[in-house]
């Protein structure tokens, strides 16, 4: 779709909206908000709860439309984390063979694609184990949007029947999969169940991240490990400097109406992610900072508009509350500063991530 099709379409949403009873409650909500005094303990309370609420039906609702250009865009430039994702978060082929024939437990949260579970199947088979051994991997992914489960069971399918193929007459690899649609900050599973944890950026979408660490202390075996990514801080990840800049400077970053969610940026510093995991009780706690990471699948200003239109969330939301006038001078500044920041598309936009990793302990 090209960029005057894009805007067209942006600014369409965004009347209809406008128009919905849902958006107009919204405004009154947040007017109610800006109106309470502390002693109107009830109604504040009321309107917290009313918040996460509708940040939570944001989410849920942009990434059941969004999952397909998430894909595409993001796809290719999120998979870089994955190895050190998953070795950071337990899941090796030598902690796979140590697991002394009981089940290993792999749960990945906000899978999304599926592109963790799809790596983590891929290092599983390379290890060549016996047929009967692979039984002994349990493998879970978990979204809130049956889209994104959807995908992921897909994709996986079709790669286990692309392995199958390559390896002829062989038996055929049994692994145990599951898809739970759930939220990560009540996780659907028993105290001790995982033995790794692994969260490719979906911490950036929870209203409250740190009842979902909390959680993964909880569903994980003693030793056991969680690891997470998140995007570094703006100035270091140019796709979204762009964006945020281009907004600031010619349209309006404050769109009435959208519910209040915590700073997208926080786990992007390595202090204050390790920080927020030691406070839950984990150990052996570490950032690692990606710094060659490349959005390689964006090749101009106008695909980054496109995407970041179609496959986010909150920056999604900004962009549909633009002025038709504020949509066109934003999608024009972004293509200018992409190519002055990429030397006309001589390379690649920088997005380097931060992953952090942690331990829950053997024993209290």
């Amino acid at each position: 779709m090209n960029p005057k099709m894009l805007l067209d379409a942006a600014f369409a949403q965004r009347q209809r909206c406008l128009q919905s009873p849902t958006l107009a409650k919204r405004a009154v909500n947040c007017s109610t908000r800006a109106m309470a005094t502390s002693s109107d303990e009830n109604e504040i309370k009321s309107s917290g709860e009313a918040n996460e609420h509708r940040f939570f039906e944001m989410e849920q609702r942009n990434w059941e439309q969004g999952f397909e250009a998430y894909d595409e865009g993001f796809g290719p430039l999120t998979c870089q984390t994955i190895p050190t994702l998953l070795s950071d978060g337990g899941f090796s082929p030598a902690n796979v063979i140590e697991s002394d024939g009981r089940q290993f437990e792999l749960l990945d949260v906000a899978t999304g694609p599926g592109f963790v579970l799809t790596a983590a199947i891929d290092a599983a088979i390379k290890l060549d184990l016996p047929e009967e051994s692979y039984s002994n991997l349990n493998f879970t992914g978990l979204d809130i949007t049956q889209n994104f489960l959807q995908m992921a069971k897909q994709r996986i399918n079709a790669q286990l029947q692309e392995q199958q193929q390559q390896r002829q007459h062989k038996q055929e690899i049994q692994f145990n999969i599951d898809f739970v649609e759930g939220s990560a900050e009540s996780l659907p599973f028993d105290d001790g169940s995982f033995d790794s944890i692994v969260c490719n950026f979906g911490i950036l979408h929870f209203f409250h991240p740190d009842a979902f660490l909390r959680e993964s202390y909880r569903v994980l075996r003693p030793g056991g490990r969680l690891s997470f990514s998140a995007w570094a801080p703006p100035m270091a990840t140019e796709g979204f400097r762009i964006a945020l800049e281009s907004i600031a400077d010619v349209g309006n970053p404050n769109v009435e109406g959208l519910p209040d969610g915590p700073n997208f940026f926080d786990f992007g510093d390595p202090n204050q992610a390790t920080n927020a995991l030691k406070e839950i009780g984990f150990v052996d706690t570490k950032s690692v900072e990606l710094s060659e990471m490349k959005w390689t699948s964006i090749q101009n200003g106008s695909e980054l508009y496109d995407v970041l239109l179609q496959g986010t969330s909150r920056t999604r939301e900004v962009l549909l509350g633009q002025t038709q006038e504020e949509a066109a001078a934003i999608a024009s500044l972004m293509i200018q500063k992409y190519d002055a920041i990429t030397d006309s598309g001589k390379r690649c936009l920088a997005m380097p991530a931060v992953i952090t990793s942690g331990c829950k302990p053997t024993s209290t």
